[in-house]
């Protein structure tokens, strides 16, 4: 078991799996750490609350997400304005702005959701659903389309492809943390999709 004291900046570091753990900031009774780990070790984020703090008390946009999140997106400001406010949830983000880099991302970071904007170059969206539909080893848990594209013949093309979420741009970044929150079932303290490995 670890202790920490609840001070803002304390770190424990864990040897056997090369895990930090640091205390970020305590608010509310409630201390919000930060974990750094190789990508290959699971990280498993849960809420400890107190019995008389109900799931109504906590902000869904202030839960998130100890996850791997892939943002596919070839517009460098749209990804960098989700990342940063994933990132401030606690989620650990890389970003894509072509097909063949989100393809390397997938196979080195690992992620639990990659958010994919179609009209990427080099290989685009679609290519890189195909891939993935062909080498299952490289599928995160939840796939989400975000784009400005409202056309059908984009939805039609993507059908035959497992995606979990279509997202119609311009999005906010709130909106789209809350709608991971969702997906990886933390919105209404879904004990069973809580843990992503």
């Amino acid at each position: 078991m670890l202790v920490l004291s609840r001070r803002v900046g304390e770190q424990v570091f864990v040897p056997a799996c090369q895990l930090t753990i640091q205390v970020l900031d305590i608010a509310g009774g409630r201390a919000r750490l930060g974990f750094s780990a190789p990508a290959s070790v699971a990280i498993v984020r849960q809420e400890v609350l107190p019995h008389h703090v109900s799931d109504a008390d906590v902000e869904g946009g202030d839960r998130i997400l100890a996850a791997r999140i892939l943002l596919a997106d070839p517009d460098e400001f749209v990804a960098a304005a989700y990342a940063e406010c994933l990132r401030q949830r606690g989620a650990t983000v890389a970003t894509a702005s072509t097909g063949l880099e989100c393809l390397e991302k997938l196979q080195d970071f690992h992620p639990h959701v990659l958010v994919l904007e179609p009209e990427l170059l080099w290989g685009g969206g679609e290519g890189v659903l195909a891939v993935i539909n062909e080498q299952p080893d490289l599928r995160p848990a939840f796939v989400v389309l975000a784009t400005y594209a409202r056309d059908r013949s984009l939805l039609h093309r993507v059908s035959r492809f497992k995606v979990d979420d279509y997202q119609v741009k311009p999005l906010t970044a709130t909106r789209l943390a809350n709608r991971l929150n969702r997906l990886l079932g933390l919105q209404h303290g879904d004990a069973s999709r809580q843990a992503v490995t």
